[in-house]
């Protein structure tokens, strides 16, 4: 079974390297001495709602591990299959220093989905069922 499920803080802001279709994200857990630091790359509609993350929010994160092969080595990813926003910056009282970009989303998508759900098994533009 390949499965990760990490839940942290965005440490940075998220980008898109190049032209690709990834987001990738970096993000901590844990505390102090303790803390880890993680990288994951987003695709789909899970990289179109992390690309909408901020420095200081708490998520959630489902996906797998995908070792991917070069020419002069490889490099092991973890890839998120459904991103979750557990905690806005602002509600810890962390305020949101580190925009990505002026048209942040916050959540609004005029529907009842939850704005903090995207996931692949998603059929349409909403954000998740």
């Amino acid at each position: 079974m390949n499965v990760v499920t990490l839940v942290g803080t965005v440490t940075d802001r998220p980008f898109r390297p190049g032209n690709g279709n990834r987001t990738v994200v970096k993000m901590s857990t844990g505390r102090g001495p303790r803390t880890e630091h993680f990288e994951f790359d987003a695709f789909g509609q899970a990289g179109s709602f992390a690309e909408s993350l901020w420095s200081g929010d708490v998520i959630a994160v489902n996906g797998h591990l995908e070792n991917r092969q070069f020419a002069d080595g490889s490099e092991l990813r973890i890839v998120a299959d459904f991103v979750e926003l557990a905690a806005k910056a602002t509600s810890l009282g962390r305020g949101r220093h580190d925009r990505h970009n002026d048209d942040h989303d916050d959540g609004d998508h005029g529907d009842d989905q939850d704005p903090g759900d995207a996931g692949p098994d998603s059929d349409d533009d909403d954000w998740n069922d």
